[in-house]
């Protein structure tokens, strides 16, 4: 899967926070605070994310109507597996050991990863009891 722009993470991840088929301003309403681009612009970001089959954009009265076509777990997935695969050569203990080395995970955050790692290890389908 192709991977997007930091801005085009933005307009997406404010697309995906709007919970259904938004207009432009729905979409500049959903994003970071900080974000005070131009309509053109948000408009430019748009137009590239429909170019890369993101989003799909339909014309209802004077407004576009805009419609990811890509689920957010799917993209954060695929970029997240890409990342770990590129950084770390697919190896998670290595991943997480940087963050909890560099501070970047609270010793909460791994009591809360472990025991949804256990949740997940007891529903799935290969777990043995015996």
């Amino acid at each position: 899967m192709e991977t997007l722009s930091h801005s085009e993470e933005q307009v997406m991840t404010a697309l995906w926070n709007c919970g259904k088929p938004a207009t432009r301003r729905e979409i500049a309403a959903c994003l970071p605070a900080d974000c005070t681009w131009a309509d053109s612009t948000l408009l430019n970001f748009l137009l590239r994310l429909e170019n890369k089959h993101f989003v799909r954009s339909e014309k209802q009265g004077n407004r576009n109507i805009y419609t990811p076509l890509v689920r957010q777990v799917t993209y954060c997935g695929a970029v997240s597996a890409a990342h770990l695969q590129r950084l770390y050569r697919g190896d998670l203990k290595a991943m997480l050991g940087a963050l909890a080395d560099t501070g970047r995970i609270s010793f909460t955050d791994m009591e809360r990863l472990a025991r949804y790692l256990d949740n997940r290890a007891a529903e799935s389908p290969e777990y043995d009891y015996d």
